[in-house]
């Protein structure tokens, strides 16, 4: 007769498993803050792009032979967690801003690390239009 070996396969024991858990948590707990940052990071670029995007649909408006004298000076001011209504502002911000394919509303500021408001800024003087965004204190 052969000599025959019970084998034992049972899975993993107590001691395994909670050191498979512990090493989970230990990753976790190292990779979940770079993460985070790397979300609001992205959503600061997206931020910056879509006031860059206002910016340059307004100074595009206002360089056009056709609406030199049709842009106004006046604000825009975008916050974190609201939109702007293209109703709500003045009708060359809102040609300019349709013409350039922005949608309606203006997106909200979506960044965590920040609540401070961006206040885009247009200036009409001697036939120059400047258009300037600047993020605003809040006290």
């Amino acid at each position: 007769m052969k000599n025959e070996k019970k084998l034992n396969n049972k899975g993993f024991s107590l001691v395994e498993l909670i050191i498979v858990i512990a090493i989970m948590a230990v990753l976790i707990a190292v990779l979940a803050p770079q993460y985070m940052r790397y979300v609001e990071r992205g959503r600061a670029a997206s931020d910056r792009d879509n006031v860059q995007a206002v910016v340059s649909a307004l100074q595009v408006h206002a360089v056009d032979t056709e609406a030199t004298n049709a842009i106004a000076a006046g604000t825009i001011t975008l916050q974190r967690g609201s939109t702007v209504a293209f109703s709500t502002l003045d009708a060359s911000y809102s040609e300019a801003l349709t013409n350039a394919g922005i949608p309606d509303p203006l997106p909200a500021l979506t960044n965590q690390s920040t609540f401070n408001p961006v206040t885009i800024t247009i200036t009409t003087a001697g036939g120059n239009v400047q258009v300037t965004a600047v993020e605003t204190a809040t006290p």
